[in-house]
């Protein structure tokens, strides 16, 4: 498995290079917005978890699959069901399951919304919650058709 250039989900023109192994993340390569835009292409996102134990979340595509990542945890995104159920104290219980394993949880922290906005919508919702849109994306088969092609090209980050 080789290293993943992904695009920062929370960062406007945050890169990222994760290695899928290990799950480290590192910066991406510093001169990656000097390169022509067809050189520097991402596969990707990733959430950097501020929470816990640190590392990363990711969603991206490499050798011909779409995966998710948490950490050292990578599960091939079409044999997966991902839940992210909201708690009373405002946290989150990520649920991943699976063929022939047990459910895999972890507790992730709400976004931070910020001051109140009263045109806040679902569109909003899901640009704020990186756990909420990957469990939304996995949770159709063309929705995960899609981004499996275009990681899997390679896009251009903003």
């Amino acid at each position: 498995m080789s290293p993943a250039v992904l695009q920062d989900y929370d960062r406007h023109g945050g890169l990222w290079v994760l290695d899928p192994l290990s799950g480290r993340l590192s910066p991406g390569p510093a001169d990656a917005f000097a390169q022509p835009a067809g050189e520097r292409l991402c596969h990707g996102f990733v959430h950097v978890l501020s929470h816990g134990t640190g590392g990363c979340a990711a969603l991206y595509a490499e050798s011909s699959a779409l995966w998710l990542q948490y950490g050292s945890h990578r599960w091939n995104g079409d044999e997966v069901r991902v839940r992210c159920d909201p708690r009373p104290d405002g946290t989150r219980l990520l649920t991943v399951t699976g063929p022939g394993a047990a459910p895999w949880e972890a507790e992730v922290p709400a976004p931070d919304r910020g001051p109140f906005d009263p045109a806040y919508d679902w569109t909003d919702t899901l640009a704020d919650d990186f756990f909420l849109w990957v469990t939304e994306q996995l949770s159709d088969a063309r929705h995960r058709g899609v981004l499996r092609e275009h990681y899997l090209r390679g896009f251009t980050p903003v």
